[in-house]
């Protein structure tokens, strides 16, 4: 499993979905705004890849700075990381993230994470806030391909702490229907994604396993 690369600005995702011998990749971009420690969105990064590869999909996370720029690829999907939601973002007050599609012409399909939320909530089921970013990003990257809330699993329609401790052990999982269509949607959507080529300076890192 090749490492994660990481810069520091834009945060892209890219993901490989493995399935009868068919490589898929999807990226993300991650923008993150509320200055989370690059420690926590390294590690939360690790814990998104190794969420996906137990869904068959393999991905290379690249974490950006706002402010020092980075190069990306062309096609992605995006998460913005941001301190508290937006005014006019309409999310419930227990919201953790939210996420917003658009037509391909806007260009404006992102998943909207509210870090200071995601951190006191991990403080209250105590779970590692890494871990817990971790699952929240994946699951609004799971509503970016477009699956639905399910029962149980982490398209669940919101996480308790019996979820983040099987998260942490590696048994919190895509349910088997929503991994078939996250690796169907990989294949459908980032293939017919608009592309876009950003290029900013920045610096690229590794994430070992």
């Amino acid at each position: 499993m090749s490492a994660l690369r990481v810069a520091t600005i834009a945060g892209w995702l890219i993901a490989g979905a493995a399935a009868s011998n068919i490589q898929e990749r999807l990226t993300v971009v991650i923008f993150d705004y509320a200055g989370v420690s690059r420690k926590v969105l390294l590690s939360a990064a690790n814990e998104g890849r190794h969420a996906f590869g137990s869904a068959g999909v393999e991905t290379e996370w690249i974490l950006c700075d706002p402010v020092a720029g980075c190069s990306v690829p062309e096609r992605f999907v995006q998460v913005k990381i941001l301190s508290r939601p937006l005014e006019a973002t309409p999310v419930s007050p227990q919201g953790l993230a939210s996420t917003r599609t658009c037509t391909a012409t806007e260009h404006c399909a992102a998943s909207y994470i509210f870090f200071d939320r995601v951190a006191a909530f991990a403080d209250d089921v105590h779970s590692p806030t890494d871990l817990t970013l971790a699952y929240v990003m994946v699951h609004e990257i799971g509503h970016l391909m477009g699956l639905g809330h399910r029962p149980g699993g982490i398209m669940t329609a919101s996480f308790s702490s019996h979820d983040l401790r099987n998260a942490a052990v590696g048994w919190l999982c895509f349910a088997k229907d929503d991994a078939r269509e996250l690796r169907s949607a990989v294949r459908s959507q980032m293939a017919n994604l608009p592309a876009r080529h950003i290029k900013v300076p920045g610096w690229r890192g590794e994430v070992s396993e």
